[in-house]
């Protein structure tokens, strides 16, 4: 196969360490065009079943939506690929979602788009529907089997309840909470932190101890690089894109008030990815990205690496499921469906920290 030849996958990843993240499913690339302003990795993705998916890898130079329509238009043009993705990190709604979670866009917008008047802003949406057999093979993917997932510990589950209660969050009505503390281990794991001195139940809901706040504050200051293993889910929902970084808590009330009540995934570029598709007539795009943080004041970087490592392992478990069955690098611009540019056919698609040292 040589660089003229169309490509299964084009994956466009916003910044460095997205790209890191991505190019680390793959053993061996090739760089393309470096000379080029719109440079490319090109490799191959062996999938489950045997075949091999061709697979190009690009950054802009910068995040957001306008660089990244610039850097993906260009090489869909080059490339023609088969489907356009984007793996990366995102904001998660904290009613939906966990940090480290995955989100896969069930259909993307542009939330800024529409007018601004004395009343405020009234939104007027051009959402993009991901292909139904794809969310399907999103909702029963299992991310147990993949890299970054890890089982809890009693250990990393008094962690998570201290955390939860150091940020004033209610741990049983977090998304988390059954993955740390599931059925039968509640309430019999926090007695034994509250053994331990770190917490405190003098009426219905528990409490941090003064010895318990800085034991979890420690713990957090030391944590600078953040969870290696997580239980994390993938959940198949809206994803919104604009044109900032919002930290101001309110966004997530926001979005709702302007329609979309459901909108779980917060970031700058799926809405892109979904347009170039579109316009482009590129017949398949994925947006998949791990939550980093909530949108909010506590915003920081700690969960970043991960959320990055988990939404790339999460897009080539999907591409491993999807590609091949419709996707047709080789086709015109009108989705017309052809053999796989590989010869290979896919048959039926099943789709099957920290230490607590008391």
């Amino acid at each position: 196969m040589t660089d003229m030849d169309p490509i299964d996958v084009l994956i466009v990843a916003a910044i460095p360490l997205e790209h890191e993240a991505a190019r680390a499913g793959i053993d061996d690339w090739t760089p393309c065009d470096q000379d080029d302003p719109h440079p490319y990795l090109r490799g191959e993705y062996r999938c489950a079943d045997g075949r091999r998916l061709s697979v190009a890898l690009a950054r802009p130079v910068r995040m957001s939506g306008r660089p990244t329509s610039v850097a993906a238009t260009a090489l869909v043009d080059r490339l023609r690929p088969g489907c356009l993705a984007m793996p990366g990190v995102c904001a998660g709604n904290p009613g939906e979602v966990a940090l480290g979670d995955v989100v896969v866009a069930e259909m993307t917008y542009e939330y800024d788009e529409g007018k601004q008047t004395t009343k405020g802003f009234a939104g007027d949406h051009r959402p993009y529907q991901l292909d139904q057999q794809w969310i399907r093979a999103a909702q029963e993917l299992d991310p147990s089997t993949l890299p970054s997932y890890g089982p809890t510990t009693e250990d990393e589950a008094a962690l998570w309840l201290l955390e939860r209660l150091l940020l004033d969050q209610d741990p049983v009505k977090h998304p988390a909470f059954e993955r740390y503390f599931p059925p039968g281990t509640w309430p019999r794991r926090p007695a034994a932190i509250e053994a331990r001195g770190h917490i405190i139940r003098p009426g219905v809901e528990w409490t941090l101890t003064e010895e318990g706040r800085i034991f979890i504050e420690r713990v957090r200051y030391d944590d600078v690089y953040g969870p290696a293993k997580l239980p994390f889910a993938v959940k198949v929902a809206p994803m919104a894109s604009g044109s900032y970084v919002a930290k101001d808590g309110e966004a997530w009330a926001r979005l709702a008030a302007m329609g979309i009540r459901s909108v779980t995934g917060l970031d700058m570029e799926a809405a892109t990815i979904a347009t170039v598709a579109e316009t482009q007539g590129v017949p398949h795009w994925l947006v998949v990205k791990g939550v980093m943080d909530h949108a909010d004041p506590a915003k920081d970087d700690r969960y970043k690496r991960f959320a990055a490592h988990a939404s790339a392992e999460v897009l080539y478990a999907l591409l491993d499921r999807l590609t091949g069955r419709s996707l047709n690098p080789a086709a015109t611009r009108h989705n017309v469906r052809l053999e796989n540019v590989l010869g290979a056919q896919i048959g039926d698609h099943n789709v099957q920290h920290n230490i607590y040292n008391g």
